[in-house]
């Protein structure tokens, strides 16, 4: 009888809570995703106002390289920026090469300023993380240019020729710096931002080491008399921000066959200037592909990661800010996986529990964090090379000589060239008898299950 009882009492209390049976997993992870949800408002995103985001990646085994940079329209700039980067990642292989330990990591973001009618800034920002350094180095370029007169700029081209000794001294106080050791170089990471000039000075570059790389700020007020007559930062264009607008979901139509062939086609560091024409090519074709997203390029292309979710195709995150993981403690994991999954959720409701990480990088800490934030992590079989080659013919033929049933295969929508080698290989497996489907779709028709720190190359 005392059985009877307590078996009704369960049903009760279950019935009274929803008809739940809720996971205590399922609980923590849904209470670390409202925490990063109620703070998202504090994510930095990096101000983008000029180019489109491509990059630079190499995996390599004693290093690791991420180098995000903007594409213009104008050639004059891109050469150069295109010229710096791989003089950098060429730089730093070379240093690691010749160093012995573990696997070393170069990371570099960009920020992007529309000022005036046509000026623009770009700065460069990053870090070397050599593990036989006691400090990382400090990574800084900027590019100043005057896109109407198709030239870079400099500070004499800002500041009056006969007050650069003031300028250069007002900077210097501010800083700290000793006048002896003031170079030539004392301008070289100018920024030009709306509200007046900023300079870098790149750790242990003018001041000690321990205190690290230093901005400083002068607004225009304050040296507005030093300033050229044809230095024009005035009128400028307001940031503007792809606003969210409805985007129709779709119901799926598309069924799957167990017993045919499938394979998953998956896309990194996007959202970008070409996805949308990729999501076309799946829209003619049929298929669905699985994305991961960087965090903080999702605010600036919102349509985008909406209609990807609306579209029927799976969204899973690629970190924050592609920062090679396995370099990084616990909590700035924790970080990359939830503030880059808080967006996600924030834009299109879809709580994701995929995870790709940069550069496939995996350890147990990483193991360890996933199996706490309720994440699986997704590499793959079939690696295209897309981000070295960056030719279609060579991405065509890396895929369709090497597609297999139960194949997860690498590719990144960042490059056009890789969107252009999709217009022919949806069509061609498709002919070929493949099922396009997303990556947990592949996993529900096999034997693998994901789990939370599970890691997976292949159905």
């Amino acid at each position: 009888m005392k059985k009877i009882v307590s078996v009704f009492l369960c049903f009760v209390l279950v019935f009274l809570n929803g008809c739940s049976t809720t996971d205590p997993q399922d609980k923590a992870e849904n209470t670390i995703l409202d925490e990063y949800l109620s703070n998202i408002s504090e994510f930095e995103v990096p101000v983008r106002e000029f180019g489109k985001t491509t990059s630079l990646t190499h995996m390599g085994d004693s290093i690791s390289i991420g180098i995000l940079y903007p594409e213009t329209e104008y050639d004059f700039l891109d050469s150069k920026i295109s010229e710096w980067a791989e003089d950098l990642a060429e730089e730093y292989t070379e240093e690691a090469k010749s160093n012995k330990g573990d696997s070393a990591e170069l990371f570099v973001y960009y920020e992007s300023y529309a000022v005036g009618e046509s000026l623009v800034s770009i700065k460069m920002e990053g870090t070397y993380f050599p593990a036989y350094m006691a400090h990382p180095v400090d990574i800084t370029k900027t590019f100043n240019a005057d896109i109407s007169l198709k030239k870079l700029i400099s500070i004499k081209d800002i500041i009056k020729e006969n007050l650069l000794d003031d300028f250069r001294n007002a900077v210097r106080t501010k800083a700290g710096v000793n006048p002896e050791d003031v170079d030539e170089r004392f301008f070289d990471n100018l920024v030009i931002k709306k509200e007046g000039l900023e300079i870098v000075l790149n750790r242990g570059d003018y001041l000690p080491m321990s205190e690290g790389t230093k901005t400083i700020f002068l607004k225009y007020d304050e040296i507005s008399e030093m300033l050229n007559e044809s230095f024009d930062f005035k009128n400028h264009k307001p940031q503007t921000e792809e606003s969210t607008i409805p985007v129709e979901k779709e119901e799926p139509t598309e069924k799957i066959d167990p017993n045919k062939p499938m394979l998953a086609l998956t896309f990194d560091d996007g959202p970008s200037a070409h996805t949308e024409r990729l999501l076309d090519i799946f829209k003619k074709h049929g298929g669905k592909g699985t994305f991961f997203v960087v965090g903080n390029l999702i605010d600036s292309r919102k349509n985008t990661l909406i209609r990807v979710a609306n579209e029927g195709h799976e969204i899973g995150g690629h970190s924050w800010n592609h920062r090679q993981l396995t370099n990084l403690s616990k909590s700035e994991i924790k970080d990359q996986i939830m503030m880059t999954k808080a967006k996600i959720y924030d834009l299109t409701g879809i709580d994701s529990n995929l995870v790709r990480p940069p550069y496939g990088d995996y350890n147990e800490e990483v193991k360890s964090v996933g199996q706490k934030t309720g994440v699986a992590f997704i590499n793959w079989s079939v690696d295209t090379m897309d981000w070295k080659s960056k030719n279609a013919d060579a991405v065509y033929k890396e895929v369709v000589n090497n597609a297999t049933n139960g194949a997860i295969i690498l590719c990144h929508d960042l490059h056009k060239t890789t969107v252009d080698a999709m217009e022919r290989v949806i069509p061609k497996l498709i002919a070929d008898g493949y099922q396009l489907v997303t990556v947990s779709q592949l996993m529900e028709y096999s034997k693998n299950k994901l789990e939370p720190g599970g890691l997976y190359y292949s159905q």
